[in-house]
């Protein structure tokens, strides 16, 4: 018989974690393990029966019996349990325990434990008499709880108690309802914790800022970041624990720049819900809708209004710079330039905006050459003049069909107005491929997340547990058993990682839980599940994904279940 026991404060309650079997076809659990001489049948079993709940939030059960012993397992849905003892013989009487069991997991943190049948075993509630039990459905799929009974049916071994009169019982399901109600209020996706306009902690540049300037962050939704991309804009994916378009705004704020548009399309409501109105940062946020995604360049003329032809900086949402904002906005004013640009050396230039540079001079950048003139890259950080907006008057759409971002560089060449750059040496750009992600993340705990002075461990370290290097553990993470973490990692809040070895390089998401697990270099995002001796390593795995062993499956094997533009390797 294949039982873990969860103890729980009540004598004559117990939860037994009992092994499921999976395959294609769905799950199966022996809801008498080793048969009727299973301990938890002694009495036999005189009955069997079913409680179906059909509506969320309204609840079955609510009794306890004097002679009846249960057995019950949540086959569908997921749902609060609460148990009281009212049996005034038990040295546990007027004790209380409440539980989340179900299908599926909930997704969100609400302090208490939860067993689910997506780790490949089921929760068996055994209860004695005198417990009372109540269960509320969380989620609007049908809630169905089979269960077995120790004596033939009888009416009157029922004492049917109104939930109200069962003390804490309201109390903890209203908290339950409440953070579930506000979650879905927020209407901000599950694989982005709704962080709120709270201030965070600025390391504010030394150097000043010798006049006021405006800058603009392109941030429109696109399927650039594919398989992530489809349902989420790409802007929102995490590098080390916060959302990508959150290290440029940070670097603005802490420069000093404090008016901010960002430009997004006409169903981008998610994004500004995340990133809310800059008072996080001490800054204002504006929003701009880009009306045709048909490149940098209509982005932008979209901002036009907001700009009103004074100075201002391109910063793309989807690069990472590691540089002064300041000392290029005052080398921009010092010098009397119309614009400047940064460089940055790659190894594959051809993927990228690239300068021809005679005599310290650019002369003219091309796009994506075939054979490049330099190895440098124009990266995406830019100062620009009104005549950006006159050199939007005057190019045409590309063979891409985008209005290149070159093309304007080349206008100001072209029209003899001062043009310089400056070389940087630290620079991450997304483009597109699920390896830039690794190496953004990388860049990000490297060169943003442990280069701040700020205290990282908010979460639980257990027992044998161990931590070594940089590490920053969220709020309502646990770290338990043999577990190694081995920095730089950055793991989120609402985790549970277990017995498990975190390598360097690793991000993982909020409410994830890790099992057995050795993984390295590796970007996991929130609610995911992973419970595999297989290890993992430069690895991108989305939200909501499951990663469990094939031992439990029949037939034994690799089982996957991936989309388009997916790539996996064992």
């Amino acid at each position: 018989m294949n039982l873990k026991h969860i103890k729980t404060p009540i004598k004559g309650l117990n939860l037994y974690l009992n092994k499921v079997i999976s395959d294609e076809r769905g799950s199966y659990c022996d809801m008498a393990p080793g048969g009727t001489e299973n301990e938890l049948y002694s009495d036999g079993i005189k009955h069997i029966h079913a409680s179906i709940a059909t509506k969320k939030f309204i609840p079955r059960g609510g009794h306890y019996h004097y002679k009846l012993r249960e057995n019950f397992f949540t086959l569908s849905g997921t749902a609060l349990w609460y148990f009281y003892d009212f049996n005034q013989n038990s040295p546990t009487y007027g004790e209380s325990y409440s539980v989340i069991l179900g299908h599926d997991k909930l997704g969100i943190n609400v302090g208490i434990q939860e067993f689910t049948i997506y780790n490949n075993s089921a929760a068996q509630i055994a209860i004695s008499p005198g417990v009372y039990h109540v269960f509320w459905p969380l989620t609007d799929m049908e809630t169905v709880v089979a269960g077995t009974g120790s004596t033939e049916y009888d009416s009157e071994d029922y004492n049917r108690m109104e939930i109200k009169d069962v003390p804490g019982a309201i109390e903890i399901f209203e908290k339950i309802k409440k953070k579930i109600t506000e979650y879905g209020k927020n209407k901000i996706p599950d694989f982005i914790s709704p962080v709120g306009q709270k201030s965070l902690p600025l390391n504010k540049s030394e150097n000043k800022l010798m006049k006021k300037i405006k800058a603009i962050i392109p941030a429109a939704k696109n399927n650039q970041q594919r398989p992530f991309s489809h349902t989420i804009n790409k802007h929102l994916i995490p590098l080390g624990g916060r959302p990508m378009i959150f290290h440029p705004i940070e670097n603005l704020a802490e420069s000093g720049i404090d008016q901010l548009g960002i430009i997004i399309g006409r169903e981008d409501d998610v994004l500004k819900q995340v990133v809310g109105d800059g008072s996080r940062w001490g800054i204002k946020i504006e929003y701009i809708i880009q009306q045709e995604l048909t490149g940098l360049g209509s982005a932008i003329i979209s901002a036009r209004d907001f700009i009103n032809n004074e100075p201002f900086i391109l910063y793309l949402g989807d690069n990472i710079i590691n540089y002064s904002i300041a000392d290029l906005v005052n080398k921009y004013f010092k010098e009397k330039l119309n614009a400047l640009l940064l460089l940055a050396k790659v190894n594959c230039p051809q993927r990228f905006g690239v300068p021809e540079i005679v005599g310290g001079n650019i002369v003219r950048v091309e796009e994506r050459p075939m054979r490049p003139k330099s190895d440098f890259a124009v990266a995406g950080f830019y100062i620009y003049d009104e005549n950006a907006f006159k050199a939007m008057d005057a190019i045409k759409l590309s063979d891409r069909g985008q209005y290149e971002i070159s093309d304007i560089h080349n206008y100001y060449i072209n029209s003899d107005l001062k043009l310089d750059y400056q070389e940087i040496s630290k620079w991450w750009k997304d483009r597109g491929k699920p390896e830039d992600l690794l190496e953004g993340n990388k860049f990000v705990l490297q060169n943003c997340v442990f280069a701040k002075k700020q205290e990282y461990m908010e979460g639980e370290i257990v027992g044998n547990a161990k931590v070594e290097g940089s590490v920053k553990v969220g709020k309502g993470t646990r770290i338990v058993g043999k577990t190694l973490i081995r920095g730089p990692v950055s793991i989120g809040e609402g985790c549970l990682i277990k017995d498990s070895y975190v390598g360097p390089w690793t991000s993982i998401g909020n409410a994830s839980e890790l099992n057995s697990v050795e993984i390295e270099y590796s970007l996991i995002m929130d609610n995911v599940n992973i419970y595999t001796k297989e290890k993992i390593v430069n690895s991108v795995i989305g939200r909501n994904a499951s990663i469990v062993s094939g031992d439990d499956n029949l037939p034994r094997g690799k089982k996957v279940i991936i989309g388009e533009n997916s790539v996996v390797g064992w």
